[in-house]
């Protein structure tokens, strides 16, 4: 079979690994000189991208097309007749539409000193040698060109890009950081991040309104807080730009007869499928999407290319290694309230990974009682409703639902029934029948195995949905969220499950004489595959023998992926592999 990708970022790279994988022939379009995307631009993350594809760079079946434009597509019976503009036809008997995200150019703001986020990881990146001699105060300012009139949705990763932009940051100085923002959507560990930059004096504004003056020597900043207009003086200002569909599938759009919704991505007619017969979506061309999220769609995309939509429904969806849990009854209790509150915030950075999965609860539950008379308030800490969620929740305001959004010095008071929000010169009173409370929530599911909360970055990167060899996470239990999510979850799973199907591994072994139990493994191993065991041993003291409980590392064969990092790091030599067998 000949399986067709258009776009080689890291979503249509990971649809490659699984259909190469199945020992299909795959084709890549690339419209750039070379694959990568967006992923490829940022410094810390384009080692990562780079090898990622060596993995497949030299496979017999993966052919490569650079500088690549789509001039005609014909299809006949099930088969498409791709031709370039060089003449070169392509026949293909599957499709992906990877083309990825465009990010926005705030022409009106850039400038020397107002730099865009891609922009200042360039100035950030360790291989441009010295920093900016000036570089004592940064200010950071998200939702620049999304969450707008003319682009509604959120873009789902600019808080996260920007939070690991401060930690790059105060990685090769000690500026003083300040952060704006509408609301900070995070994902899994990340709030215990924003917790930390708090910590170490990292200062965050919920500021929307905001008006740049750039000068030679930095950038003067306008934002209204706290009831006043202030001032305040930057070195520089980043711009975090939202990012929006490719405009190359207005084209292929028309090519392959595929439909777009109003905001310019892909109708998903069923998960990862366009409305064209053997046309597979995966990535950026869905919606705005994290890197974790879009090497999972790139799995799934590359399995249904590979097994067809039909896999849904067949028993291997009934896979003993796919693992879920339900998500909680989202219930109000009993009574008739006239005047209802809920209040979206939290002090526990543990609880912030419920804020997607909470937002979105309160928000309908809020619908419901305006629709049926009621006076609703939602008051937020924070509101968490990337991509498509940002529409929800335009609606229900639209609808008459009361959003009041907290200010940093904003403090919150329960008494009963009466909320009091203070700050300094002003307060504000509800008096209501009803409050729901986020946490009151957030407990209930807490203690559970969530990967995204239990997995680092770059182990929920590069595995999106595994928890172990034998178990992979999919729906309520791999990140707390909207229901839509979970058979794309599905697939995804299934395409790693294939790849680590196809993996051979060599797992390294402890010599346990040689241990010596100091950890130095165990906090070297990036999968958390490493644990430290307490072993009886017996020790000959003057004659008589004794026990004594040793510290013993142990690999644990179900993460474990063979990469090495232990052995390097042992300072005992009391971790190697062993010799992989001769062929036979």
């Amino acid at each position: 079979m000949n399986i067709l990708i258009i776009g080689g970022g890291i979503s249509g790279i990971s649809a490659a690994k699984v259909a190469l994988g199945e020992k299909q022939d795959v084709t890549i379009l690339e419209s750039t000189p070379e694959p990568g995307g967006l992923m490829a631009r940022i410094a810390n993350c384009r080692v990562g991208f780079k090898t990622f594809f060596d993995e497949i760079r030299d496979n017999k079946r993966l052919t490569v097309i650079n500088d690549a434009k789509i001039a005609k597509v014909d299809k006949k019976d099930r088969t498409f007749a791709v031709t370039l503009n060089d003449g070169q036809t392509l026949t293909a008997d599957r499709v992906i539409i990877a083309t990825g995200l465009t990010p926005y150019d705030p022409v009106e703001y850039k400038g020397k000193r107002v730099l865009t986020s891609l922009e200042y990881d360039a100035v950030i990146d360790q291989r441009q040698g010295e920093l900016p001699a000036d570089f004592n105060k940064i200010g950071f300012f998200l939702c620049v060109g999304s969450r707008s009139k003319d682009y509604p949705l959120c873009s789902s990763v600019c808080c996260s890009y920007t939070l690991r932009e401060v930690k790059w940051t105060l990685q090769r100085a000690k500026p003083e950081v300040v952060v704006f923002y509408n609301d900070l959507r995070f994902f899994g560990q990340e709030f215990y991040m924003e917790k930390a930059f708090r910590d170490t004096g990292v200062r965050f504004v919920r500021a929307n309104s905001r008006y740049f003056e750039e000068d030679e020597e930095g950038v003067t900043v306008r934002y209204y807080t706290g009831g006043q207009l202030k001032e305040e003086r930057f070195n520089y200002a980043v711009l975090a730009i939202g990012l929006r569909p490719n405009p190359q599938l207005a084209e292929l759009s028309r090519m392959f007869g595929f439909s777009l919704n109003k905001y310019g991505f892909i109708n998903e007619k069923a998960p990862l499928q366009t409305d064209v017969e053997g046309v597979f979506v995966s990535g950026g061309a869905l919606e705005p999407m994290n890197i974790k999220d879009s090497i999972l769609t790139g799995f799934g995309a590359g399995l249904l290319s590979v097994k067809g939509p039909e896999i849904l429904a067949k028993a291997e969806v009934q896979d003993e290694r796919l693992y879920r849990e339900d998500e909680p009854e989202f219930v109000l209790s009993d009574g008739d309230p006239t005047i209802c509150l809920f209040y979206l915030g939290t002090e526990d950075p543990g609880n912030g990974i419920f804020y997607e999965f909470v937002s979105s609860k309160f928000i309908e539950a809020a619908r419901d009682l305006k629709k049926s008379g009621k006076a609703v308030y939602v008051l937020t800490r924070n509101m968490v409703t990337p991509s498509y969620g940002e529409i929800t929740y335009e609606e229900a305001r639209r609808e008459g639902v009361v959003f009041v959004h907290l200010e940093e010095d904003e403090t919150v008071a329960f008494d009963g029934n009466q909320v009091r929000i203070a700050r300094e010169g002003r307060e504000l009173t509800f008096n209501v029948d009803k409050v729901i409370r986020f946490d009151d929530y957030a407990k209930l599911f807490k203690d559970r195995e969530y990967l995204s909360l239990y997995r680092s970055e770059p182990q929920i990167r590069w595995s999106p949905t595994k928890w172990g060899r034998t178990k992979y996470h999919i729906g309520f239990i791999r990140h707390p969220r909207e229901k839509r999510w979970e058979e794309r979850e599905i697939l995804g799973a299934l395409g790693e499950i294939l790849l680590d199907k196809e993996e051979e591994r060599i797992l390294p072994e402890v010599n346990e004489e040689r241990c010596s139990g100091c950890g130095s493994c165990k906090n070297a191993c990036p999968h958390s595959a490493i644990e430290i065991l307490i072993r009886e041993k017996q020790l000959a003291i003057f004659g008589p023998f004794s026990s004594s409980a040793v510290p013993i590392a142990h690999v644990k064969e179900d993460t474990c992926v063979g990469c090495g990092l232990c052995a390097s790091t042992c300072p005992s030599d009391a971790i190697a592999f062993a010799e992989k067998p001769p062929a036979s």
